[in-house]
């Protein structure tokens, strides 16, 4: 039997957006999303399992990372002292970055249309590195025979339970900082061609890196977010 978590993780997404209908009928269209209502706005699935929240809220739009912990407030109270801004369940960091903080809800399954990945987005590693050890208790690893330390896991408790990027130029200005939301998918090529036919824009063309096939996104609402089709990691 797995021991339970002690360190806070990534257990979803949510997405804020001021047009719902316009953002149902996007995804619908390029993740085949289905939807059931909530009291502000609605659960997306994807062949009949939960993928992400969406709910109505001022632009701009943009898509959060949920964190769940076993003490929240415990967690709250370490990110206030490493310098974040507590609003609600919103964490904003101190190097522009934000999250949503909750009593650990359960995580989304992983499998096409759902998120698969979070990683956080920074021209600062190395303070990025030091906030999400004081605030989450989660430290940075280097994967083994990369080059420098430009990309870092975030281990939590055992294994990696996200990572950390260190935007290099241009990308530091085509994408926010912060964290980014991966949604798994079969085919990147195919859902940027079909992103930008339904008013998308495409930030980062499809490329391959190590661990897979990869797309930067943003909706017709501005809402930044990467698709990927993960590598095949073994048998």
């Amino acid at each position: 039997m797995n021991a339970p978590r002690t360190r806070p993780f990534p257990t979803g997404a949510e997405l804020v957006t001021s047009d719902l209908d316009a953002a149902r009928s996007f995804y619908r269209d390029l993740l085949g999303w289905t939807y059931q209502a909530t009291a502000d706005g609605c659960t997306a699935s994807a062949d009949g399992v939960p993928a992400a929240e969406l709910r109505f809220g001022p632009a701009p739009a943009r898509w959060w990372t949920v964190f769940g912990a076993a003490d929240e407030a415990t967690v709250r109270a370490a990110a206030g002292a490493a310098g974040a801004r507590l609003t609600g369940d919103e964490v904003h960091d101190p190097l522009g970055g934000s999250f949503r903080l909750r009593t650990v809800p359960a995580p989304v399954v992983p499998g096409l249309g759902r998120p698969c990945w979070y990683e956080y987005m920074t021209t600062d590693p190395a303070g990025a590195d030091r906030f999400h050890t004081a605030a989450l208790g989660l430290r940075s690893s280097v994967p083994p025979g990369a080059p420098d330390d430009s990309y870092a896991l975030l281990v939590g408790d055992v294994a990696p339970v996200a990572g950390r990027l260190a935007t290099p130029p241009p990308l530091d200005t085509l994408l926010p900082a912060g964290w980014m939301v991966y949604l798994a998918v079969a085919d990147p090529d195919d859902v940027a061609e079909r992103a930008q036919r339904g008013g998308g824009r495409l930030l980062v063309p499809p490329r391959d890196v190590v661990t897979g096939r990869v797309c930067a996104l943003a909706d017709p609402a501005g809402a930044v977010f990467t698709v990927i089709r993960p590598a095949h990691t073994g048998s």
